[in-house]
């Protein structure tokens, strides 16, 4: 992760920190959305995803996402 992440996490209040894992988990929120309200990348949500989740969640959530793009034509990055 690089230093610029590192402190964009570091700076998060925990309500935002929620917000922000909440919006990567839920199927309706594009990357898009992520980007307007925390200017991250794809890249980078899935980098911040990795620092914010345990490493269990953040397989699955990877896996899921992977899933999500086969099966309805989104591209995950």
């Amino acid at each position: 992760m690089n230093k610029d992440l590192k402190v964009f996490i570091k700076t998060l209040t925990p309500k935002q920190t929620e917000q922000l894992i909440k919006m990567i988990w839920e199927d309706s929120v594009g990357y898009k959305e992520i980007n307007k309200v925390f200017s991250l990348a794809p890249n980078q949500v899935e980098v911040v995803a990795r620092g914010l989740m345990k490493e269990k969640d953040f397989k699955r959530w990877r896996l899921r996402q992977q899933k999500r793009s086969t099966l309805k034509g989104r591209t995950t990055v």
